[in-house]
């Protein structure tokens, strides 16, 4: 006997009757009148004697039945455990490294944990290229970044386009100009994101295909402490146009034949819960608007 099998036979006994067990069940008489007469064939038991338009169970009945109550209640504490289990996944481990959190970060603490308060987000802010390895060991349920490495393991899901840009003062004269040659930007004393940031990775690989040596005075981790040292005019920096925030004394120009994409990634081969395909939806609609 199978599940259904088993719930059909319970509901029978309970009833006394097939006509009201199949009403209860949502099905014709004659089709649960052939479950019942099939699970006597595979059982081999006489199950029932039929009285009027009634029906009494058997000796043999009777003892099918105590092991069919039994198995429905072990099948109804596994569905349980299997939705308590479930409901663990609306715990969402996500990584966001720091220049795509400046957009995202704001959208999944207002808008999202409004639309899904009963979804829990644990964030981290690691590097691109340590978001990515954080999915492919399962540490984090996704990650969003710029640009991502081709990995067979991961998943990636496009989100938008971005331009690179030189970011300046707002008052710096360089602000009236539509856009720079990498050339142009690498001629300033500038402070990048630290090295294991995939931009950063990017942007040295390009400036050695050019023969450019870029003067970098620092490199630090910290989108708040490059934003400092740029806005004192001490250095630029080169980052991605959504990492450089409005009404911050900051400009971003673009930098001629320079631009990351975005994307959600998460492991290939990994179930993606429903939590998860509620935020990735919810990020994928708001880049599309």
């Amino acid at each position: 006997m199978n599940i259904q099998q088993m719930q059909y036979y319970a509901e029978v006994c309970r009833y006394e009757n097939v006509t009201r067990a199949a009403d209860a069940l949502h099905m014709s008489q004659s089709t649960l009148s052939l479950a019942m007469k099939n699970i006597e064939e595979e059982t081999g038991l006489n199950l029932f004697r039929h009285v009027g338009r009634n029906i009494q169970l058997t000796e043999e009945g009777h003892a099918l039945l105590h092991e069919v109550e039994t198995m429905l209640k072990q099948v109804k504490r596994f569905e349980g455990s299997v939705r308590e289990i479930a409901h663990r996944h609306n715990r969402l481990q996500i990584a966001l490294p720091s220049q795509i959190a400046t957009i995202i970060l704001p959208l999944l603490l207002r808008e999202f944990r409004k639309l899904h308060p009963e979804i829990e987000l644990e964030i981290t802010e690691p590097a691109g290229g340590e978001a990515l390895d954080m999915v492919e060991r399962e540490e984090v349920d996704l990650a969003f970044v710029h640009d991502a490495d081709d990995r067979n393991t991961l998943t990636l899901r496009k989100l938008s386009d971005w331009p690179i840009c030189l970011c300046v003062p707002t008052d710096h004269e360089l602000t009236c100009q539509k856009s720079i040659t990498l050339a142009e930007a690498t001629n300033y004393p500038l402070v990048l994101l630290g090295r294991n940031f995939i931009l950063t990775h990017e942007i040295l690989e390009k400036c050695r295909k050019q023969k450019l040596t870029p003067h970098v005075l620092h490199y630090s981790p910290h989108l708040s402490t490059i934003w400092n040292i740029v806005r004192q005019g001490i250095a630029f920096s080169i980052l991605t146009g959504n990492g450089i925030p409005t009404g911050s004394g900051l400009s971003a120009i673009p930098i001629k034949g320079l631009s990351q994409q975005g994307f959600v990634v998460t492991k290939k081969g990994r179930q993606v819960y429903a939590g998860e395909r509620l935020l990735i939806n919810f990020v994928r609609q708001k880049f599309r608007e």
